[in-house]
């Protein structure tokens, strides 16, 4: 029993880390350079820019950032089914529900059935004098967000995230080429 014990603390001991050996490791693992990292970049940006505009539309509007997305889509594309709003507002099907349960309420929309299970939504001329009201202000916010680029530069920068946005679209679940695997993954297989 006493040499079992003995056996069990030496694998302990020997499986521990030590400090040089940890240096090794985590010079031998990628760095993310946040300065540099493109997503980490583009989800800071997209987090101020979201968190300011929540609480300017709640403040002045009474509305929500998704109430806004879909009364953007609904303005641009009326009649369409929940699936197709989704789609346009990028938001998903529990918060599009929520919303447009809350706008009807409000008086901001009006849907129809459609053939087969499907509802079709547009702005009621409510709905569509906020949308105005609030294009306004989105339009003077983009003006100040952008107020130091040349217009070169801003449809450099359209051009970049629109290309930035289709090539997100082609990012799969499967690791790329030539990425690590994690021990865990490495353990189970």
């Amino acid at each position: 029993m006493l040499d079992r014990q003995v056996g069990r603390a030496k694998r302990i001991e020997t499986s521990r880390v030590t400090e040089p050996q940890a240096a090794t490791r985590a010079a031998a693992a990628p760095l993310v350079a946040a300065d540099r990292y493109v997503p980490g970049l583009v989800r800071a940006v997209a987090n101020k820019l979201e968190g300011g505009a929540s609480r300017f539309y709640r403040k002045h509007y009474a509305i929500g950032l998704s109430e806004w997305h879909i009364l953007v889509a609904l303005a641009a594309d009326p009649w369409i089914t929940s699936p197709v709003l989704c789609k346009n507002a990028g938001l998903d099907k529990a918060a599009v529900s929520r919303s447009l349960a809350r706008m009807e309420e409000q008086g901001l929309v009006l849907s129809r059935d459609t053939s087969g299970r499907s509802r079709a939504t547009a702005l009621t001329a409510k709905g569509r004098r906020l949308h105005d009201r609030i294009a306004q202000a989105a339009l003077a916010r983009e003006e100040q967000l952008l107020a130091e680029f040349s217009p070169k530069q801003v449809d450099t920068l359209i051009g970049l995230l629109t290309s930035l946005s289709k090539a997100a679209a082609t990012l799969t679940d499967a690791a790329p080429k030539g990425a690590r695997k994690s021990k865990a993954a490495t353990a189970t297989e």
